[in-house]
């Protein structure tokens, strides 16, 4: 049987051209919300792999909360980078369960565009950055996104859940928010708001796909971040 342990898990990031590989277990010590919904779409998964790959600094320095209409937006071109990254995520993530199936086990590949989504809820089927919280590659910031310590919320995910036998990878305690919150004040759509009690963020989805069908690239939650 293979060893699926952190020394496989650094040769799939490296082969496999990642920027973030982590492995969240998924078990009775997962956060309700993964756990359940990894159960729904694959009952047998017993680990859910966390795929990244950075968006360009140089792509989100050019966008903008407003244009003039018919206006050209450099902050389009986020789009078909996005196209781009999604691609070579969605790539990986069956190059890696192509693995696991030759190996005897059950791989389900999420892509990194194009999850079904609750559109009465904004709510995908599977929580991506709940995965890669339990993953270690990051936490959750007042802009509702993953934040990692490289990169910041510049990542694009995608996910794969097995059952193969995975070794979780370590999860960091630090946040990365503490007395921040850039984000909230330049949303130019007021979605963000201070959190309260204990949750991560607070966000109105649809204020925010809202300004978004405007047919503005926005993202400046994004641009705004300090980390990374």
């Amino acid at each position: 049987m293979p060893d699926y342990d952190h020394k496989f898990i650094g040769q799939m990031k490296e082969r496999l051209d990642l920027d973030l590989l982590g492995v969240a277990p998924i078990d009775n010590s997962s956060p309700i919300e993964l756990k359940d919904c990894a159960q729904a779409l694959m009952p047998t998964a017993t680990s859910a792999l966390v795929l990244g790959k950075e968006i360009y600094r140089e792509i989100v320095s050019l966008l903008r909360p407003s244009k003039e209409v018919g206006e050209a937006d450099p902050g389009e071109l986020l789009k078909p980078h996005y196209n781009y990254l999604s691609g070579r995520l969605n790539k990986a993530t069956y190059d890696l369960s192509d693995l696991f199936h030759k190996a005897g086990y059950r791989s389900l590949p999420l892509p990194s565009a194009g999850c079904p989504t609750d559109q009465r809820t904004l709510v995908a089927v599977f929580p991506y950055k709940h995965a890669a919280v339990t993953s270690g590659l990051g936490t959750i910031g007042r802009n509702g996104l993953l934040i990692t310590e490289k990169f910041g919320p510049r990542v694009r995910l995608a996910a794969i859940l097995t059952d193969a036998p995975m070794e979780s990878t370590p999860v960091p305690k630090e946040n990365f928010c503490d007395d921040c919150q850039a984000c909230i004040d330049t949303c130019p759509a007021q979605a963000l708001q201070p959190p309260e009690d204990d949750a991560f963020y607070a966000i109105n989805k649809f204020a925010c796909r809202t300004y978004r069908q405007t047919g503005l690239t926005c993202s400046m939650c994004i641009k705004a971040c300090p980390k990374g």
